[in-house]
């Protein structure tokens, strides 16, 4: 490649928009049709294997394209591709609230533009660059508005271009595999289900999705114990005086691969009632997006002695979320919890015998 050129990375795949024009090879002689002559022949699709580099020569001056994976071209229509760029934030972004621009996006005949939020707040369709600075905003500095003041008119094409400017999911690191627009990308990140969640276990400073915190914590050296349940169905535990922790782990009833963490935790067991609590263990922003649960969960005792009758304890309820599983705790203030008497832990190894159901809740 000739030192005065640039290599541009594009990444074959559909795209509904116009295009970039690729140059021709200058080994290549002129087309019929840059000779006046029309043709009629239809261009051969063209594939080439996955990773390889189709490169282009160009002259100097002029940009090389490099481009991998698939490049289509049928019936005379030119490749289409979608290709990796960087560009400037600001370019993206609404120059009076800052954040990103998404449709309705509104521009000037000069080319300011704002968001469809601030065009319905202003006072007139005025631009707020063209207008001098009028509204508390800075002049424009350009001499093509001459200080005379622009309209506003939707922009379509802009509309369009954001709409096709994805980045990946800013929970990539974490498993997200998404690509969005890159102005639904906070709201996305905020909701994503692998949004990283903490230890949160004395000293151990692991973050990673729920999936990749079940795995560290099932192994050492925290190994907390770990159950599968079912939405719906009732399983039945024995928690040994010494455990603190569990973890429960709900599968979809399709069998799909996506698995939700909760942690049964047990409080101080020398109180008179030994609190027990479940939580969900995801970001915040995935909690507020949901699903929401509800857990019931109840213990049994023995018999009674004047009546033979087996005591239990019960609480119906919603099931709250954390993003640190090792900061769940039963005996918090604001924490629902079951409150088990000292009297029905069994046995010399003071065990408790609970059952808990998980269901997703309704609405």
């Amino acid at each position: 490649m000739d030192g005065g050129s640039t290599e541009w990375d594009c990444l074959a795949s559909p795209s509904s928009g116009l295009p970039p024009a690729l140059p021709m090879s200058g080994s290549e002689s002129p087309s019929p049709m840059e000779n006046g002559e029309r043709s009629s022949a239809k261009r051969a699709r063209v594939r080439s294997p996955p990773g390889d580099r189709v490169k282009q020569e160009v002259p100097d001056g002029e940009e090389e394209a490099s481009v991998g994976g698939t490049l289509v071209a049928e019936d005379g229509a030119a490749a289409r591709a979608e290709v990796v760029v960087r560009i400037d934030k600001e370019m993206l972004h609404c120059p009076i609230c800052t954040f990103p621009l998404k449709p309705p996006i509104f521009q000037c005949v000069v080319g300011h533009m704002v968001c469809g939020g601030c065009h319905g707040q202003l006072p007139t369709n005025q631009c707020h660059s063209c207008d001098g600075g009028g509204g508390g905003y800075a002049p424009c500095p350009c001499h093509s508005c001459d200080g005379g003041g622009g309209g506003y008119a939707p922009c379509p094409v802009m509309d369009a271009f954001v709409a096709k400017a994805v980045v990946p999911c800013p929970h990539q690191a974490y498993g997200c595999e998404a690509s969005v627009a890159y102005y639904q990308a906070a709201d996305h990140g905020s909701a994503c289900p692998h949004a990283p969640c903490a230890c949160g276990e004395p000293g151990c400073a692991f973050v990673g999705s729920p999936a990749a915190l079940l795995a560290h914590l099932a192994a050492a050296p925290h190994s907390w114990p770990v159950d599968n349940v079912r939405y719906g169905e009732t399983i039945r535990l024995r928690v040994p005086e010494l455990e603190a922790r569990r973890l429960l782990v709900a599968e979809e009833d399709d069998g799909g691969d996506c698995r939700q963490v909760f942690v049964l935790a047990v409080g101080d067991r020398t109180a008179r009632t030994v609190p027990v609590t479940v939580s969900c263990v995801r970001a915040p922003g995935a909690a507020a997006a949901g699903p929401q649960y509800t857990c019931k969960l109840w213990a049994t005792g023995g018999k009674a002695p004047a009546t033979g009758k087996v005591e239990s304890v019960l609480v119906d309820m919603e099931v709250p979320s954390a993003a640190a599983a090792g900061a769940v705790a039963a005996d918090e203030e604001e924490a629902t919890f079951l409150g088990v008497p000292r009297k029905m832990l069994r046995g010399a190894s003071r065990q408790m015998l609970l059952s808990v159901r998980v269901d997703r809740a309704s609405g």
